[in-house]
């Protein structure tokens, strides 16, 4: 039996306050966390010239078209500024309520598979204690999106499975086209395998074959025609100046995918990481881990996962946050483990890493003011008194897979809030945001060095964007604007010779700072 088989009630209902439990523990990251150059600054610009202008056909940054990201977090983002008014925790809560969905729908998709309440409930609380799910469930990015539109399709998948025939279709196409506007053609790759290798899970689709596939394709023409009710007119509306760049950049990953900027094995050492704390605490014989792969269940966890992670292992650009849809499939595999005779959760290594992390949230104040130059903030480091009770949670009550999700949550919380806070002046950017903004209204010519990726654009509510100026043209810039102020955030771009008149610390510059120049200082050294 079990470690856990009777520490605690499952059930759908009974796990409801537990749900809000966790949801609480992130709420501060949502309502605290700043807008993290340079992603989320980006894609919060996009969303406010989206709701600034009135134009939400075609995503713009700087005001300039952006074909990077397909529209759908932008679409999400504006409208709830509409409801609530424009807040960055607008857009982090967003994102919470979408990581909620996910773990509910992961729940469903369990039972579907064949799993008993206790079972489902396990693989609900598996990804919700995962670090990796944790860390981005209140993330301004596409990935929350894209996962909960692929858990969608699985589940489209298995309509087809029980011959559903017409709600399988029609739910295969929404789920499908969502995926699209929400991160591209890159969803296809999610659910490719589990659809066309169905006849290895699926008694339908091996008695079906060819009716299996027709709809498999009539649910690919829906979702394809869906996105394309968006692609078509945006394009005709915004000209080549948009499609261009969309085009050469899908042709040019394709032509590139196995160029191998980053080697093949790059995510092997941090899928462990994603997997925090269960890649320390499961337990389970051999015999368990032999028997994964077999039946419906296990066949349809490999058809699942495989294909899209070896592809992400071959295609050259490579991203952690990639590997946040397959994380469903690896808490469903740790679920069926913990129901086998013999597996248990043996939670003392985490508690030990809580307890380090405790000395690590207790030294931050001072290590980040060493590295950016600013005052430490000493009231930062009670946070570790969060990470040593989850230590002693995690070390009294870790062997309820509940719990030691609950704990993770709360550790993961305690760090990143820790960490937010203690590099607070060098992460928010509202500060040069509102000298660029008191620039505009004073008429001073102001421009950026290099492209800045909306750094400025939503933290300072500006209603025209920040101008940028190649480097080879700074001394044509400052020669027609000698009143102007140029700003500079990295360290390649900046003037060299003469100091700046004013500095931000800024964490991704190679020298900690955002930095402005005058003109007129420029012209002079330069002279």
């Amino acid at each position: 039996m079990n470690d856990f088989s009777n520490s605690g009630r499952f059930g759908r209902f009974g796990e409801w306050p537990w749900l809000a439990l966790w949801f609480v523990l992130l709420l501060p990251l949502a309502i605290l966390f700043p807008p993290i150059p340079i992603d989320e600054t980006r894609y919060l610009t996009a969303a406010w010239e989206m709701f600034n202008s009135g134009q939400w056909l075609v995503p713009t940054v700087n005001g300039a078209w952006y074909s990077d990201k397909s529209p759908l977090l932008f679409w999400l983002i504006a409208g709830g500024w509409k409801i609530v008014g424009v807040h960055t925790w607008v857009a982090r809560v967003e994102a919470l309520i979408v990581a909620l969905g996910m773990l509910l729908t992961l729940r469903r998709l369990a039972a579907r598979l064949g799993m008993e309440a206790r079972g489902a409930d396990i693989a609900m609380w598996l990804l919700a204690g995962c670090l990796g799910f944790t860390v981005f469930s209140t993330a301004i990015m596409f990935d929350l999106l894209l996962s909960l539109c692929v858990l969608g399709a699985l589940h489209a998948l298995l309509d087809l499975d029980a011959a559903r025939w017409t709600r399988g279709i029609v739910a295969l196409g929404l789920t499908i086209g969502l995926g699209i506007l929400a991160k591209g053609p890159v969803m296809l790759l999610h659910i490719v395998a589990a659809g066309l290798l169905a006849p290895a899970w699926s008694v339908t689709a091996r008695g079906h074959k060819a009716r299996w596939y027709v709809a498999l394709l009539a649910g690919l023409l829906i979702g394809v025609a869906m996105a394309l009710a968006w692609l078509l007119p945006a394009a005709w509306y915004a000209g080549p100046a948009y499609w261009q760049p969309l085009v050469d950049k899908v042709t040019g990953r394709i032509a590139h995918s196995f160029a191998h900027r980053r080697p093949f094995w790059w995510y092997l050492p941090l899928v462990p990481l994603l997997l925090l704390p269960w890649v320390l605490a499961v337990r389970a014989p051999r015999a368990a881990w032999g028997g994964l792969w077999r039946g419906r269940f296990g066949r349809f966890l490999w058809c699942w996962w495989i294909v899209p992670f070896v592809a992400f292992c071959a295609i050259s650009g490579k991203q952690i946050h990639y590997m946040l849809p397959l994380l469903p499939a690896w808490a469903l595999a740790g679920a069926w483990l913990l129901q086998q005779a013999g597996a248990r959760l043996r939670p003392w290594l985490y508690a030990l890493l809580a307890l380090l992390a405790a000395v690590g949230i207790a030294l931050l104040p001072w290590q980040a003011a060493k590295a950016f130059g600013f005052p430490p903030r000493p009231a930062i480091a009670w946070l570790a008194l969060a990470a040593l009770l989850v230590a002693i949670a995690v070390w009294r009550w870790g062997r309820d897979p509940r719990c030691l999700a609950l704990s993770a949550t709360a550790l993961v919380s305690a760090a990143m809030l820790a960490g937010a806070l203690a590099y607070l002046p060098a992460l928010d950017v509202r500060p040069e945001a509102a000298f660029v903004k008191q620039a505009f209204e004073q008429r001073v010519a102001i421009a950026h060095v290099s492209w800045h990726n909306g750094l400025f654009g939503y933290t300072g509510r500006l209603h025209r964007p920040l101008p940028w100026i190649p480097r080879d043209q700074v001394q044509a810039w400052c020669r027609a604007h000698p009143a102007g102020i140029l700003l500079t955030s990295d360290q390649s771009d900046e003037p060299k010779g003469v100091a700046p008149f004013a500095t931000w610390p800024y964490f991704l510059s190679g020298d900690h700072r955002i930095a402005a120049w005058h003109a007129a200082q420029l012209l002079a050294a330069a002279h």
